[in-house]
């Protein structure tokens, strides 16, 4: 068996680290998801809500997800919300939910969470090697694709990278 050397470490580090942390997003953003399909228009009242400098929004939006080509279904509310600059996006719930960390301008990516893939959990996180990512935005809708890094729990030594987009109409 192989030994990890530190930069290799470091990476896989760096990698547990932003997928933990987008995972937090993703709870923390899921909390108000319902067991509507985000692929069709949620049928639940939009709601918004504005406390100082954070903005958020939940109801009637859409997201579409494809990972490697491969549509992902994905149930639950799209909640935007916006703080202190930084806009994010979360869709669904738990290990299937979805995550967006990007600046309010989309001029960039800060972190996403694809959930779980066959026993991998793949994300993104800005200055982590091996991923990349790009967004667009035009109005309430945001183009967001790339490709997200992942380790397989059962094979650690071999990670994997696979390509995602993302399409979200926030409410």
């Amino acid at each position: 068996m192989g030994r990890i050397d530190k930069g290799e470490n470091n990476v896989i580090r760096a990698f547990v680290v932003a997928a933990g942390g987008a995972a937090i997003v993703v709870a923390g953003v899921a909390g108000c998801s319902s067991d509507k399909k985000a692929e069709t228009k949620s049928e639940s009242t939009s709601m918004e809500a504005t406390q100082g400098n954070m903005t958020a929004s939940a109801g009637a939006g859409t997201a579409k997800v494809s990972i490697d080509g491969q549509p992902k279904e994905i149930e639950g509310q799209v909640v935007c919300a916006t703080t202190a600059g930084t806009f994010s996006i979360g869709v669904g719930a738990g290990t299937s939910g979805i995550a967006v960390v990007m600046p309010e301008d989309a001029s960039s990516v800060t972190s996403v969470s694809l959930g779980n893939i066959d026993g991998v959990a793949l994300g993104y996180s800005q200055g982590v090697p091996g991923g990349e990512a790009t967004a667009t935005k035009d109005g309430k809708n945001y183009k967001i694709s790339g490709k997200a890094t992942g380790v397989d729990t059962a094979n650690p030594m071999q990670p994997m990278t696979k390509p995602f987009e993302i399409e979200v109409s926030c409410p």
